[in-house]
């Protein structure tokens, strides 16, 4: 479990990292509403990167929620997809970088959390704990 949490860890941390090279790209492009609204998710992912080191497990929630929302608002737009029809490289990479590390993000953060949940008796609905329920047919 540990390298799987360490790979969601380094993805975040690239996502900031990648965010950086987005954010230079998209300033000359947007209006200046739109550039703070994506500035101020990238800070949401800065936020979230902090709280790998001190909250991993409600880190690993926040970047399955931001990066499910990046994801899907990056595909969505066809303008997105006009970087890759007229050549431009570095916009290309850095789309299809963030959209491969975003759908990381989400396939591994639900592998983590099903992988805890299966761990822990406690956690499924229904789920045998071998301390209530024994002695109900006991008696």
């Amino acid at each position: 479990m540990g390298t799987v949490t360490r790979a969601i860890q380094v993805l975040i941390l690239f996502s900031i990292v990648l965010g950086v090279f987005f954010l230079w790209q998209a300033y000359p492009l947007l209006p200046s509403e739109v550039f703070y609204a994506l500035t101020f998710g990238w800070l949401l992912f800065v936020v979230d990167a902090i709280l790998t080191f001190f909250r991993p497990r409600a880190s690993y929630f926040l970047g399955l929620v931001l990066a499910a929302v990046a994801l899907v608002e990056t595909l969505s737009q066809p303008e997105h997809y006009a970087f890759v029809e007229n050549g431009d490289v570095p916009a290309t990479v850095t789309l299809v970088l963030g959209s491969v590390a975003e759908a990381l993000i989400v396939g591994l953060v639900v592998y983590y959390i099903v992988s805890t949940r299966r761990n822990d008796p406690w956690s499924w609905p229904g789920s045998e704990s071998g301390t209530a329920g024994d002695d109900d047919g006991a008696k």
